[in-house]
């Protein structure tokens, strides 16, 4: 079932064994309460109607419910990814209810991997993420099969382990069609 090309090997396989809360997940929400607290020194000090406060809270209250479904979203998403971990591919796998989603990136065009250990024995791993592909993983809208993904494994049991093996891989792994 999993796209493995001919001749391709799979090296390692999982999934996250937890939801790992990141700063950048949530920094939306401290631009919104200072958003807020920048909206309420403007009323205070303008002394603006009551209908103009109840529209900003109406505006506020969208923009930080945008925050909220994106980080459930995410969430959902995490908990039925399942990685792979082949010989010239790193595959995420996607199986939920409307059927299966397959994404990869070659392992050549993979930056040097970053070990985050959590201290139980997990570990998340990313590729040194540029701050423009970082900006863009913040998008608030589901994302189409063909978007490009910010390649990371998160919470993987011996994170070590599967970074040296993606590192060690990288170097030659061949373009798969």
């Amino acid at each position: 079932m999993y796209p493995l090309a001919e001749g391709e090997q799979l090296l390692w396989s999982g999934r996250p064994q937890r939801y790992v809360r990141r700063y950048r997940d949530y920094h939306y929400y401290l631009t919104v309460g200072i958003l807020l607290l920048v909206v309420s020194v403007l009323i205070a000090t303008l002394n603006l109607s009551y209908w103009v406060m109840v529209g900003w809270i109406a505006v506020l209250s969208l923009v930080f419910n945008g925050g909220i479904e994106r980080n459930r979203e995410r969430r959902g998403f995490i908990a039925v990814t399942t990685y792979l971990v082949t010989d010239r591919r790193l595959i995420f796998v996607s199986e939920s209810p409307p059927g299966a989603e397959f994404r990869w990136v070659q392992l050549a065009d993979l930056r040097p991997p970053r070990v985050r250990d959590h201290g139980d024995g997990t570990g998340t791993i990313d590729f040194h993420p540029t701050v423009s592909e970082w900006l863009r993983d913040q998008g608030f809208r589901s994302r189409p099969a063909w978007y490009p993904i910010l390649p990371e494994l998160m919470a993987v049991p011996d994170a070590a382990h599967v970074a040296d093996l993606i590192s060690r891989n990288a170097p030659r792994a061949p373009v798969v069609g």
